[in-house]
């Protein structure tokens, strides 16, 4: 082996990993030139029944497919949340199909479904967790490069479009877990503003706390040099921690979101507003390179015993009590981010900027119409500890808190979000 020019126990690279995008109004219509361009001949659009039965958008996406002489089939199987009982019909209904690209059309569930069923069609396995992160899973790597996969946002929330992750609900298990990949990484997205306007107002608020979170914890994220160094370049993970550039990226979107959510939420007809935080949701993607934490790993068994609750609602609920448990460790960027979202922290001794985005957020939860907590949701102190159990299995997630976590301080998070006001 060549002699290393450096050495050091700890990480010293980061990765930047982002989709290539087209972004503006009317770009929906450019998606069967896309997929021409990407050599899509017979094309399976994933998206869910909701949007293919109340909205124009599917039918429209392959109108503009046929148009280039591309085949299109529409699967509206997509669930809420990815169930991995509905992903597994999904890869049954595509698998002896020769489809040779994919569209994932609507909210990142439909796009996290486009991309599983893209894997599991491609490299299929015996077991649906072979893929899945450990410990859940076997933690197989993808073996290689997918099909082409276009995907067309139609929340302002996930940014799935800018991430090598598809997230999953194991309906035996009651857990939601991750499969994490490069390879995952969509070929292209097409983000139109317009698409977005016929979101209604409670998962117009849903998705862009969603957003809000994904800046939150990817910001708060151990740097990507207090990591290990990996024995090997392929043993580097995903997600490897804060970084210069998500830093960059996630505090526009903190920004936008800041300005933009309440207007999108009570007018969904506000164009500049739907505009706005769908860019939030790309630059908060940023979080598919540096990771998440403690809110995150906690909606993971939120979500795995709720299937009917939103991802970002079961990851907003944690959030207060999970802020002022890692102040301590990142105050100043926890001031930023409450002067980002608009609050006036100038002059204020900085520990006590830091806890401003606690009541940054709930002011957000009053003024979306948010519960106030889990317990309006149906929990209660007696599902603590199971929750809290939970949690922990999602290790991948937690070993990026910047303050390290165990299952008391888990405990205590739960206990103190049953009612956030």
């Amino acid at each position: 082996m060549a002699r290393q020019l450096y050495y050091s126990p700890n990480d010293t690279v980061f990765t930047v990993r982002n989709v290539l995008v087209k972004f503006g109004e009317g770009v929906l219509s450019e998606v069967g030139y896309e997929a021409k361009r990407l050599g899509m001949k017979n094309v399976l659009i994933v998206t869910d029944k909701n949007l293919n039965t109340n909205t124009k958008w599917p039918e429209l996406v392959k109108e503009y497919l046929e148009e280039e002489g591309i085949k299109a089939t529409i699967w509206d199987g997509a669930h809420i949340e990815p169930l991995d009982t509905e992903v597994m019909k999904g890869i049954e209904f595509a698998k002896d199909k020769d489809f040779d690209g994919f569209i994932g059309l609507g909210g990142g569930s439909s796009i996290d479904t486009a991309k599983m069923i893209n894997l599991y069609t491609t490299y299929p396995t015996s077991d649906f967790k072979d893929y899945v992160a450990p410990p859940t899973g076997k933690g197989k790597a993808v073996p290689g490069p997918l099909k082409p996969l276009i995907a067309i946002p139609t929340t302002a929330g996930t940014g799935s479009e800018n991430t090598p992750v598809a997230i999953v609900d194991l309906v035996k298990e009651k857990l939601k877990v991750g499969i994490s990949s490069p390879y995952l990484l969509p070929s292209y997205a097409l983000l139109d503003p317009v698409v977005t306007t016929t979101l209604d107002p409670y998962y117009t608020a849903t998705t862009g706390l969603d957003v809000l979170m994904h800046d939150i914890e990817c910001y708060t994220a151990i740097p990507y040099y207090a990591r290990p160094r990996p024995e090997t370049p392929d043993k580097r993970p995903v997600y490897i921690g804060s970084n210069p550039i998500s830093d960059i990226f996630v505090e526009k979107s903190i920004e936008l979101v800041g300005k933009y959510l309440r207007r999108a939420y009570h007018n969904p007809l506000d164009l500049e507003a739907r505009r706005n935080m769908l860019l939030a949701s790309h630059l908060g993607g940023a979080f598919g390179n540096a990771g998440v934490h403690i809110p995150h790993s906690l909606a993971y068994p939120i979500a795995g015993r709720r299937h009917d609750l939103p991802h970002g609602l079961t990851v907003i609920l944690t959030a207060p009590a999970a802020i002022e448990f890692i102040a301590p460790a990142v105050p100043e960027k926890l001031a930023k981010i409450a002067s980002l979202l608009g609050e006036n922290v100038e002059g204020m001794p900085v520990r006590e900027a830091a806890l401003v985005v606690k009541d940054a957020i709930i002011k957000l939860f009053k003024d979306l119409n948010m519960p106030s907590g889990l317990a309006e949701v149906g929990f209660s102190e007696k599902d603590i500890d199971e929750l809290a159990e939970g949690g922990m299995k999602i290790q991948r997630l937690l070993a990026l808190s910047p303050i390290p976590v165990k299952i008391e301080h888990l405990k205590m998070i739960l206990k103190e979000s049953l009612y956030n006001w």
